[in-house]
């Protein structure tokens, strides 16, 4: 004995738009039968109210997740479906994890319509093609004046583009230079267009030039900074020398003398043997002091100790010294200090005995500090 199995009724206006795509009116309870053949994960409704419980109970019972965008009834000179909606939309549909995916409406044409428009200029269909798609599925085939300018003006959006492509978008890859109408938005950091991948590099291209500036911009402060050869650090020969050659002259003239006759002459202050073992005592003290403070100046020419580790170097320290070298013109007034916490002027200086300060501009000490990051201007 046979049994009659009950008819396959599609949706009203159900159409297959691509693989696991369908879309049609608004579904009901006779056809439950043939939704299930689809074996849908997903029923996207356009409508104002949710689906009809019986509808809902089919969900439920296969697994079939149902999203719900409200948008109210078509009316005739106004259309209630948004841009944002209409994004909304085509991200769920455009996602393989979702599909198959039914979309639909109350009457499977005007709002879904609109919406599959939409999905053909994301696939770079013309205007004309889209236009013609929508026509076909219309109850009197008539494009309307506010639907015409829905579909032109949907452009320069910004549209997220799944992890994954379906194979109906793009050919399943990104093998464009620039979308024609709309921006682009990748969660996959792998996807990108042409052009968004020259920008890429482009930008990686700057980012390297930027790096390796600041590496010979570093090297080259640390040179000037510890280089004893450097103009910066240089001493004045001639003003040594003849600092140095008066103190020998005035020493000279205060500790002998001559006469008319080029006769040595003697002191006439005698001296007992406790002074003159005072004065050698003194001597051999200041000698002392004044080769221990020689050796201290050929260690640290610079009074500056300052333990760069040139791999940790800071680049935003370089920054700040360029920018305070831009904002004071490198004409800021230079300090100097010298021993005693005495504040010299004017690079250096020399004591009372003749002794040269080495002395080191503050500039040049912040520069350094600002390569290591001790300081910030």
């Amino acid at each position: 004995m046979s049994v009659q199995l009950p008819n396959l009724i599609p949706p009203f206006r159900f159409t297959i738009v691509e693989e696991n795509l369908f879309r049609g009116g608004y579904p009901k309870p006779r056809n439950i039968r043939f939704l299930k053949r689809l074996r849908l994960k997903t029923i996207l409704s356009l409508i104002p109210d949710k689906i009809m419980p019986e509808m809902q109970q089919f969900c439920e019972q296969n697994n079939i997740k149902v999203l719900h965008l409200t948008v109210d009834k078509m009316k005739e000179d106004n259309i209630p479906l948004t841009y944002n909606k209409t994004l909304m939309a085509l991200e769920l549909m455009i996602d393989p994890n979702n599909h198959p995916l039914y979309l639909h409406c109350l009457d499977g044409a005007d709002v879904t319509g609109l919406v599959v428009a939409c999905l053909r200029k994301l696939q770079m269909w013309s205007n004309s093609s889209a236009m013609s798609e929508f026509a076909r599925n219309l109850h009197s085939s008539v494009v309307t004046s506010e639907e015409f300018e829905f579909i032109e003006n949907f452009k320069n959006f910004d549209v997220t583009i799944p992890m994954t492509l379906p194979l109906w978008l793009w050919g399943g890859q990104i093998s464009f230079r620039k979308h024609a109408t709309l921006r682009l938005k990748f969660l996959n950091p792998e996807m990108m267009t042409e052009e968004e991948r020259e920008l890429k590099d482009l930008k990686e291209k700057k980012e390297k030039e930027k790096e390796d500036y600041y590496k010979k911009r570093k090297n080259d402060l640390l040179d000037n900074l510890f280089d004893p050869n450097s103009p910066r650090h240089r001493s004045s020969p001639s003003i040594g020398t003849n600092g140095n050659n008066n103190s020998t002259n005035n020493t000279s003239a205060t500790s002998t003398g001559t006469n008319a006759n080029n006769t040595p002459q003697m002191l006439s202050t005698p001296r007992t043997d406790d002074e003159v073992f005072t004065m050698n005592t003194s001597s051999t003290h200041v000698a002392s002091d004044k080769h221990k403070n020689d050796s201290d100046n050929a260690k640290d020419p610079y009074l500056v100790d300052v333990d760069v580790d040139v791999d940790g170097v800071m680049m935003d320290g370089l920054d700040q010294v360029e920018y305070m070298n831009r904002a004071v013109g490198n004409v800021s007034g230079n300090r100097f200090y010298a021993e005693d916490d005495d504040v010299l002027d004017n690079g250096d200086e020399y004591g009372a005995d003749g002794a040269r300060f080495t002395t080191e501009p503050i500039s040049r000490t912040l520069e350094a500090l600002a390569l290591e990051g001790l300081t910030e201007f």
